[in-house]
């Protein structure tokens, strides 16, 4: 089971995890001369984009992306990538390279060959994801209400397409199999509803009720869970 760190307030959350992250991204560029962060949208995470931008380090060598993305253009305040580029791309942050997912395609589905040859492209072993979670127990863009989620939580492809009705722009996410091939494994989330939500989806059951489980339960990589209420 993942090691849970709970913290006083989120302040002291995400200070903990942006020292936690710089070490590990210092780790990788010594090693590799490069390291990669993957990162989760939604508001959660914004207050670590922020600490961790002012964090000295070479950030030129090292690449972000984002975990999963919604299918607008980058300008747009639903875009995940625009918000990396807000919130961390700036102070010492803004050396680092930024990997969005979007493409100026129609559909993700569009897009979707390209990026899994682009995503190839990046080290097999990222150093480290920071993942989120939602109310229903996703991950990412691994939501238990696409039609094909079992498929996304099996796929061997770099990214998958969620099929989804309604809830706003269509998604990609990078798929399971790849946010597990990692170095190291976060998973941030704040308040008692999602405390509740963690602790059922501790509890043994099929990862496509709650995607989630498919990081608490496997084995591939050590998660460590930052929370507080």
């Amino acid at each position: 089971m993942p090691t849970l760190h709970e913290f006083k307030d989120r302040d002291a959350c995400a200070d903990a995890l942006a020292a936690t992250l710089a070490e590990q991204l210092r780790a990788g560029i010594a090693e590799n001369g490069r390291a990669t962060l993957v990162l989760s949208g939604g508001s959660s995470p914004i207050g670590l984009f922020e600490r961790l931008a002012l964090i000295e380090l070479d950030w030129s060598r090292v690449t972000v992306l984002p975990s999963d993305e919604r299918w607008v253009a980058p300008d747009q305040p639903e875009s995940n990538e625009a918000a990396l580029r807000e919130h961390l791309l700036y102070g010492p942050g803004n050396a680092a390279r930024l990997f969005g997912l979007y493409r100026d395609k129609p559909t993700p589905i569009d897009a979707q060959a390209e990026l899994d040859a682009e995503l190839a492209q990046l080290p097999r072993l990222f150093d480290a994801v920071v993942l989120g979670m939602g109310e229903d127990g996703h991950t990412a863009s691994l939501f238990p209400d696409a039609a094909n989620i079992e498929a996304c939580m099996t796929s061997n492809a770099e990214c998958v397409v969620p099929e989804r009705e309604g809830d706003g722009p269509a998604r990609i996410s990078l798929s399971l199999n790849r946010l597990l091939a990692t170095r190291a494994l976060h998973l941030l989330f704040f308040g008692d509803a999602k405390r509740r939500v963690y602790n059922m989806a501790g509890e043994p059951g099929p990862a496509i009720e709650y995607p989630v489980r498919g990081v608490i339960h496997q084995s591939h990589v050590p998660v460590d869970v930052y929370w507080s209420d």
